[in-house]
């Protein structure tokens, strides 16, 4: 399994942070789809879906910074 430095992971958990709009320590698909949008992603709403629900391991719908951390050392 791939890691991230001490540095990547407070990079993450800034942008993490950032996308959480909600602030409830997780990011709901809506707030997938934004930070898709924000980053300008060329994905459609399908594509979307399936990328959240790739980085969605335990399946409860919802994106944990564990999660995203798993995902960004590994793309």
């Amino acid at each position: 399994m791939a890691s991230v430095n001490e540095d990547e992971r407070e990079e993450l958990r800034e942008a993490f942070d950032y996308n959480d709009r909600n602030a409830d320590g997780m990011i709901q698909l809506e707030e997938f789809l934004e930070m898709l949008e924000d980053l300008e992603a060329d994905m459609s709403e399908r594509e979307a879906n399936i990328g959240f629900q790739d980085i969605d391991k335990n399946d409860d719908g919802l994106i944990d910074f564990g999660e995203f951390v798993e995902w960004w050392a590994t793309r």
